[in-house]
Order: structure tokens, then sequence, then C-alpha cells
């Protein structure tokens, strides 16, 4: 009778650890995000080194609370001085995208960070644009997941969880 109530103890505990992380009992690849209809609502300044560079690149994010953390989702808005990113290479705490610069921007070397978010980077060189969100910086005691990591609109998008 002891090791059924040690039994039915450890599995109510379990239930209820999987109940409160819905990073855990989802899927690990959630829907595509969508362009918002509203404009980018984060701007990240530009330093050029050289060439014809964007003053700024723009992103769209967003934070949806859950119990015990919540998602972000980012979607860089390349359109107006890129051409179609696709996704360049991934690992579980990165997540990196390649677009071909237009013309009028070809010629630009330089880079851009998020002041407020370091995780998400950009990178101007031979020809290209590089989108990066590096989540290395997070502290290890929060679980960080990426959730979703792909090209919406010809723009590199990602959701990623992450726990209290």
């Amino acid at each position: 009778m002891k090791s059924f109530t040690t039994l039915t103890l450890s599995l109510g505990i379990l239930s209820v650890l999987l109940a409160a992380n819905p990073g855990i009992t989802q899927n690990s690849q959630s829907s595509a995000p969508r362009i918002p209809s509203n404009s980018p609502n984060t701007t990240i300044n530009v330093t050029k080194r050289s060439g014809n560079c964007p003053s700024n690149i723009k992103l769209w994010t967003s934070f949806r609370s859950y119990e015990g953390g919540g998602e972000h989702t980012v979607i860089a808005d390349t359109g107006a001085i890129a051409n179609a990113a696709r996704l360049n290479n991934s690992g579980a705490k990165f997540v990196e995208f390649t677009a071909p610069l237009k013309s009028e921007f070809a010629s630009c070397v330089g880079e851009a960070t998020s002041v407020e978010e370091p995780i998400y980077s950009f990178r101007f060189n031979k020809k290209n644009v590089i989108f990066r969100m590096d989540l290395s910086p997070v502290p290890g005691e929060r679980l960080t997941r990426i959730s979703y990591k792909g090209v919406v609109s010809s723009r590199p998008a990602i959701k990623w969880a992450i726990s209290d």
C-alpha cells in the first residue's frame, strides 16, 4: 500500500508540473506569426563603418504572458532594405537569418544591436544583412526555448519562450 501511495503522489506532482509549464506540454514548433497591421514598435540604430547604410532597422516585438513565463515574438522588418530572408543557421540558443541587401544598401558595412534587448543584432557585410537572436546572455536559471523560426512575408520571424 505504501508503494501505491508513493506512486500516486509522484504522478500527481508530475502532472501539476506539466500543467504549470505550457512550454513543456506544447509542441516544439508553434504556429507562424503574422505581420502586424501596425508599424514596427522597436527601432535599432545602425552603426555604419562604410558604404551606404540605412540609419536604422525596425522590429515588431510582442510578449504574451502565461503562468510560469511567457512567449516573445519578434519579426525583423527587413523588407525596405533587403530581399527575401532565409534561415541561415540555428541551435538551441540562437537563430540566424541572411537576406541580400537591395542595391542601394549593397555597399553597407556596419552593425546594429538593440539597447533594450541585446539578444537581437544585425550585421551588414558582403551585400547581405544578417539578423541574429542569441539567448546565451539570458541567465542560466531561466529556461528558454525557441518555439518558431522561419520566414514570414520574406522577413525573419522568431518565437521564443522563457520561464520565470
